[in-house]
């Protein structure tokens, strides 16, 4: 059979020629379709995965090497990786990071405290980890990224899956991180709220390549400040419907709509994910 099969090896480049700089406090979101290299971004900086070529530094120090102090500066929610240990109680998984991180029992016990009361688990920590529905989870590894008041946060779709109350409530609690601790903190993911609650500045990754690095307010200046139209209508089984079209094509569509069935026309700007979309497309051209 040896003779029948060859093995054929693909090798994608992740990331390519990135050059960036963060400074501390920012809140960053990494924005890209997928595979467009955020994940594997994410992984470099924690050094999770060693670097081929080039120089990554967090406060001097290469993340690649592991050293005892920077893993104490940072903190990481991945949604495939769990700090958590699945039978026992949350509890006794803070209580081992503790040792780990060699926090005073009194900065431990008060951090703990707050952390579970601002997320409402405290009735939860006692409960093995298996028994928690997937919200109640992802609160309980927050704090264990968080317990050490880490320098450094990376978080890899924090609220994938989430109700929008859950949402709420880490959206509030990183928010304080970032205000009372100067917690620099970078996000990525696909939901556009994660971005827009958690981001002051981002960075679009498009085919390994940075193609977007700023504030997020200027985001929309890199393109044609565009005029959308949604055109809300009734259809044939007077079913509600909507269309949303640039100003160029709004005549025509309201040709070919019966007038009596068009409820509503509204001008509106572009979305923020219209906006990102705008962008990846243009640069994929």
């Amino acid at each position: 059979m040896h003779d029948f099969f060859k093995r054929s090896v693909i090798q994608v480049e992740a990331l390519s020629d990135i050059s960036l700089t963060i400074n501390e406090g920012e809140m960053i979101g990494l924005i890209g379709r997928n595979g467009a290299g955020k994940t594997t971004l994410i992984k470099l900086l924690t050094g999770i995965l060693p670097l081929r070529q080039g120089e990554i530094k967090i406060d001097q120090m290469l993340p690649y090497q592991r050293e005892k102090v920077f893993l104490k500066n940072i903190g990481v929610l991945l949604g495939q990786r769990s700090q958590l240990i699945w039978d026992l109680p949350a509890i006794d998984t803070y209580d081992m990071l503790a040792a780990i991180y060699e926090l005073p029992k009194q900065m431990y016990n008060a951090r703990l405290t707050w952390l579970s009361e601002q997320l409402e688990v405290t009735e939860l920590l006692y409960i093995p980890v298996r028994k928690l529905s997937l919200g109640q989870r992802v609160k309980c590894e927050l704090i264990a990224a968080l317990l050490h008041r880490p320098k450094y946060l990376f978080l890899d779709e924090p609220t994938l899956g989430l109700d929008f109350v859950t949402q709420k409530t880490i959206y509030k609690i990183l928010r304080l991180e970032n205000q009372y601790h100067k917690t620099t903190i970078i996000t990525t993911s696909h939901y556009i709220k994660d971005i827009e609650q958690l981001a002051d500045k981002v960075i679009i990754l498009n085919k390994g390549k940075i193609i977007f690095n700023d504030k997020l307010e200027q985001l929309p200046k890199e393109l044609t400040t565009e005029i959308l139209f949604d055109i809300d209508f009734l259809n044939s089984k007077s079913v509600e419907k909507k269309l949303t079209c640039a100003p160029d094509k709004l005549n025509e569509i309201l040709a070919k709509i019966p007038a009596e069935r068009i409820l509503r026309v509204s001008q509106r700007g572009m979305e923020l994910e219209e906006l990102i979309l705008q962008f990846i497309k243009g640069d994929s051209i």
